[in-house]
This record gives structure tokens, C-alpha cells and sequence, in this order.
């Protein structure tokens, strides 16, 4: 296994795979800018049509969540609590009935009221952005859209789908847990809301982020929808902020849990994060410190491979130095070889000879 190979199952490993990877291309529809003085309003409204984003905002030295509403006169923000978002009878679609669609399975077929991820001009079009100058300025690669709990009389969708024959990418199902969907900063995304009935309904959602001194942001709201031609729009005004602990009334009780990125084809700028994301500098140091725990972890084999050697080689001279023969002194070993050439002539013939010297000796002293 190479190098690269260890460090990016050792990534995956330290901060855990995201739960959906896409790599979605830009969308030239969805193209645009936010200025900083555009006007905030907070007076009651409803909106039927044109085009709406939710998104996060710096007023007054304070964090808002907002409505950009695309009205005639100029782009506005609006308060999302005082504001309806109408989702006329024109949004009524028929659910397919398709095993791309398994979280539509319990209306396939069936009439449901959906905010298309593409523009309907009879429809309102709602996405989300995080281009407010402040953001983008401010805050630390991106924000956490926290979306629900949210009630209602039926269930609600939130999902995104590449092209016109891409398969769906699922980010809110009501009948889940709450949960967060990732959003870079400088970010347009458009997606389908589906409604299984008519009737009102209420989301909450929260923005968090951190800003690049490190200051903590957390903007919340709550999304009115009028669902139906028929549905009150002043019982949507009315209606309180879903509970925490999702007890709304109906099937769509609950939040809407994503967990998920957004899909391919939905943003001009997204990339997947685990939950909430992790800055850019936190990424960095993570890979430079598998890094160098490698390259210890190298060194120590390599130190460890000499020492052994060097051990080694010093044993193998110790064991030499004992079998070596014991030096002697210079006499003694001529002694040595004196005796032992005595004991190798002990012939008969050198025996005799000397023998013979003796009694010559001997006869002369007589």
C-alpha cells in the first residue's frame, strides 16, 4: 500500500467517511450575487411565486435568518416567521412510482404538493443561499443548516435530483430524527420540497457556524408554509413554533433529518462534510500529523534495524576473541619447541650418542 493510500485511510479513519459524496457542477440558473444594503422587512406577508432563498444574514451586529425574496422592485429579506410561503394547487404533481423514489413509496402514485428544484413561474422557488457579503467575509468555510422539528397534517421531503433522468438524493424525510445538512459559504442551492397533504405547516431551522476569530454563530427561525389553495394563511401566522420534541400533530411530525450533502447538479459551489464540517486548518494539521507519525514510526524501524546490527557484529567479535590461542612468553615458547624437537628425535642413533659423550666424560676424570 503507497503512502497516499495509508494517509487517506488513516483521514478517513481519524474523522469518519461522509455519509453521501457529491461533486455537483455549476448551475448557470442559478447564478447570482447578494448585496450588502439590501432592505430587511418584517412586516406580515405571503409569497405565491418567484423566487425565495433562506439563508443567514449579519444585521446590525446581530445574526438573522432570512427570506430573499426576487420582488419586482429589487431583491428584499423578509422574516420568515411573519412570512407564508404559499404552495398553490399549481405545485400538485403525481408521486412516481419508482424504485428511485423508495421515501415516496407510501404516496406513489398519488397527488402531492411539490416546490420543484427547477423554476415553475406559477410556483414559489425555494432554496437556500450563504452569499450575504458578511458571510462570506466572516465566517470559517461554511455553515450548518439545522432543519426541524417540523409539524404538520402530512410528512415532507427535502430532496435533490441531477438532471432530468438523475436518480433523487434524499436530504430531509419529516418521519426521521432531526439533523443538519452541511452548506459552504458562498453557496446557491435550489431543491424539491414535497408536501404528502394540503394543510399548514411549520419548520424550524437554524444556521451555525464559527466565524474565522472563532466567534460562534447561531441563527434560528421558523418556515410557514401554506400548503393548498385552501389553507389559511393566517392559521399559518398563527400556528406556534413545532416542539422540540416533534409532537406536532399528523405523519409529518417530527424533523426533517438530512445528514447528507448536497447532490450533483443542485449548487453553483457544495462539497460533502461530515456533520457539521471541519475547517480547512483541521483537515491540514490532521494529514500533517498522520504524516509525521509515519515518518516516526519509520525512523524508529530504521534505528532499531542499525542497533540490531551494531549488536550483532559486537557479539560476533566477542565470540571471536575467545577462540583466539592465549599469546606466550618468548622464552617459554623457545623452551617449547627445544622439548618438543628433543621428544621428536628420540631415536635410537641420538640416544646412543649421547650416552656415549657421557662415559667419555667420565673416563677422562678417571
Amino acid at each position: 500500500m503507497t503512502l497516499s493510500a495509508l494517509l487517506v485511510s488513516a483521514l478517513l479513519f481519524i474523522v469518519g467517511a461522509p455519509s453521501s459524496v457529491a461533486d455537483p457542477s455549476p448551475d448557470p440558473d442559478l447564478a447570482q450575487s447578494v448585496a450588502a444594503h439590501e432592505e430587511w422587512r418584517g412586516e406580515a406577508s405571503e409569497i405565491s411565486a418567484g423566487h425565495v432563498d433562506l439563508g443567514p444574514r449579519l444585521i446590525d451586529g446581530q445574526w438573522r435568518a432570512g427570506l430573499r425574496h426576487d420582488a419586482e422592485s429589487g431583491a428584499v429579506w423578509r422574516d420568515p416567521n411573519q412570512t407564508v410561503l404559499r404552495v398553490s394547487d399549481a405545485a400538485i404533481m403525481t408521486a412516481p412510482d419508482s424504485a428511485d423514489y423508495p421515501f415516496l413509496a407510501d404516496v406513489a402514485g398519488k397527488p402531492v404538493h411539490v416546490i420543484p428544484q427547477t423554476q415553475n413561474p406559477s410556483v414559489v422557488w425555494l432554496g437556500w443561499n450563504t452569499q450575504d457579503p458578511a458571510v462570506t467575509a466572516t465566517i470559517d468555510r461554511g455553515l450548518t443548516m439545522r432543519v426541524g422539528p417540523v409539524s404538520g397534517p402530512g410528512r415532507a421531503w427535502l430532496f435533490l435530483q441531477s438532471g432530468t433522468f438523475g436518480k433523487p438524493l434524499l436530504l430531509a424525510d419529516s418521519g426521521a430524527a432531526p439533523g443538519d445538512v452541511w452548506i459552504d459559504s458562498g453557496t446557491h442551492v435550489h431543491a424539491n420540497w414535497a408536501f404528502s397533504a394540503p394543510g399548514t405547516y411549520t419548520a424550524t431551522v437554524t444556521f451555525l457556524g464559527t466565524t474565522t476569530a472563532g466567534e460562534a454563530v447561531n441563527a434560528s427561525t421558523t418556515l410557514r408554509f401554506a400548503v393548498g389553495d385552501a389553507a389559511s394563511a393566517s392559521e399559518a401566522l398563527a400556528m406556534a413554533a413545532p416542539a422540540a420534541s416533534g409532537s406536532g400533530s399528523g405523519s409529518g411530525s417530527g424533523a426533517l433529518a438530512a445528514g447528507t450533502s448536497q447532490g450533483p447538479g443542485s449548487s453553483e459551489s457544495t462539497s460533502s462534510s461530515p456533520e457539521g464540517g471541519l475547517p480547512d486548518w483541521a483537515f491540514i494539521a490532521i494529514i500533517v500529523s498522520v504524516a509525521l507519525s509515519f515518518l516516526v514510526i519509520g525512523a524508529l524501524v530504521v534505528a532499531r534495524s542499525r542497533r540490531s546490527r551494531a549488536e550483532q557484529a559486537a557479539a560476533i567479535a566477542e565470540a571471536d576473541s575467545l577462540l583466539a590461542p592465549l599469546p606466550t612468553a618468548r622464552g617459554e615458547g623457545n623452551g617449547e619447541a627445544a622439548t618438543a624437537s628433543s621428544q621428536s628425535a628420540g631415536a635410537p642413533g641420538a640416544g646412543e650418542s649421547a650416552e656415549g659423550h657421557g662415559l667419555g666424560n667420565g673416563g677422562g676424570e678417571q
